[in-house]
């Protein structure tokens, strides 16, 4: 069969299945020959997160060389794909579709066409206590609990991370680190301009995996999930035309766990314990199924990293000055003054006479996160202590008595991390650690969510 429509794709062939705890089996991919649309049946052995991809060679029904024609092309597969799938029809058999003429085009808008036994599909299921990369989260005005779609890498989501404005308005992108397991060195010795208390260094192994927002909280996503409250905008939009890509501002700790503003917190609204439902975590909560939090910061630490250790940015680069770091100004938006204005709102003033800059406007680390360094600190679940090194990454809060740190000491500051806009490059290192009052609200700290890397 080579069809010759304006987009022909041989479908009649058999897909392989990913190697997990579920198996993927009888899977089959036709193709309707009026409208091209591809259908891929498939069964499986319990309840997963099911992925797809489609591969081409040259060579009809090769054992090798076979190469995806891309995850843009693909993400807009609708059925049992994307999701978590738990049940299948009454014959048992789950359902795919795909109309490649809508988005596998070439540079002269036409369909490819691919010979027969050169084309074929690639279901995969992913256990449920690890899930795909990539989830994206719905946190709209229509959201639903427990819709959330996952995908197995950047390249799959849909219209692209920086060319879809939902990614920053509307949903949250949150990548999963692989940090299961894994023992690393937490602090550091001889960066310049480090606190030697305050960043002892120590090893860390953390116990799962978990996922962390790509970028930084956004005022639209936070107006979103606090629409209704009595502050559902916690700052003045400034910059009026790209407001809805800055990040929020001026949160402190008890209103995005303990209460809809900055009043002292009740012992239960404090972590391990659920966040109150008014809260900034509470209606998010509620909002979408799935348990976010603040990250604690030997996870915040371990994403800012992203594999690099002492003396390192999270891309790699080497860490050369305590102040102004040509290495940094690829990933940070660091040392810029605030526009004058007693308020701290200072509206309507030009991006370029200071303050923050719209998520995602610099270089990612290795691991795909935006703005780990500068643009606002990043508030942490964990008390503020000078010396953790005795905690081994646990998070800093008592269990038997949330309102204080591990050591049993009375405190009022929450962790801080990555540095701000008006930060030297030395507040912005991966091992420099800040604090604050749990009801402080200032317009250079702001907030990153987190959530366990599980689909059950």
């Amino acid at each position: 069969m080579n069809l010759t429509k304006r987009l022909s794709l041989l479908a009649v062939l058999s897909a392989a299945s990913a190697a997990t705890a579920v198996d993927v089996t009888n899977v089959k991919m036709t193709q309707n020959t009026v409208n091209c649309k591809v259908t891929i049946t498939y069964e499986l052995s319990g309840p997963a997160v099911v992925t797809l991809d489609i591969l081409t060679n040259a060579i009809p029904n090769a054992t090798t060389g076979w190469t995806s024609i891309g995850g843009q092309y693909i993400s807009s597969a609708k059925g049992a794909v994307w999701r978590k799938v738990t049940s299948a029809a009454a014959n048992g058999v789950c359902t795919i579709t795909w109309k490649p003429a809508d988005s596998w085009l070439d540079e002269s808008g036409e369909g490819f066409k691919v010979g027969d036994g050169c084309a074929k599909a690639v279901v995969s299921a992913w256990p449920l206590d690890n899930p795909p990369d990539y989830m994206v989260v719905d946190i709209s005005a229509a959201a639903q609990p427990d819709t959330q779609r996952y995908y197995p890498s950047a390249d799959f989501l849909p219209g692209g991370l920086l060319d879809n404005d939902d990614y920053r308005t509307t949903s949250l992108v949150m990548r999963k680190v692989p940090a299961a397991g894994v023992e690393w060195t937490m602090g550091s010795v001889a960066e310049d301009g480090r606190n030697a208390t305050r960043e002892a260094t120590h090893k860390v192994r953390l116990d799962a995996n978990y996922y962390l927002g790509v970028f930084e909280v956004t005022q639209s996503q936070y107006a979103l999930v606090k629409e209704g409250s009595t502050r559902a905008e916690p700052s003045s939009y400034k910059y009026e035309a790209d407001k809805k890509f800055r990040p929020v501002e001026k949160v402190c700790y008890n209103e995005l766990r303990c209460s809809n503003g900055s009043t002292s917190p009740a012992t239960a609204n404090y972590w391990p314990n659920d966040p109150h439902s008014n809260s900034f975590f509470g209606r998010l909560r509620a909002k979408t199924g799935i348990p976010f939090d603040l990250p604690g910061e030997a996870q915040w630490e371990f994403a800012c990293r992203a594999g690099s250790g002492e003396g390192k940015w999270g891309d790699g680069s080497d860490y050369l000055s305590k102040t102004t770091d040509a290495n940094l100004a690829a990933l940070a938006c660091y040392g810029r003054a605030a526009p004058a204005s007693n308020s701290g709102d200072y509206p309507g003033v030009a991006a370029a006479d200071g303050g923050t800059m719209p998520v995602g406007s610099f270089a990612p680390n290795a691991w795909g996160f935006y703005d780990m360094n500068g643009n606002v600190m990043e508030i942490c679940l964990d008390w503020f202590e000078n010396d953790i090194s005795d905690f081994g990454g646990a998070v800093n809060i008592n269990p038997a008595n949330p309102l204080l740190p591990l050591s049993g000491t009375a405190a009022s500051y929450h962790v801080q991390r990555g540095g701000a806009f008006r930060s030297s490059a030395s507040a912005c290192r991966a091992a420099s650690r800040a604090e604050e009052i749990s009801g402080g609200q200032y317009n250079y700290v702001g907030v990153r969510v987190a959530c366990p890397a599980s689909a059950e």
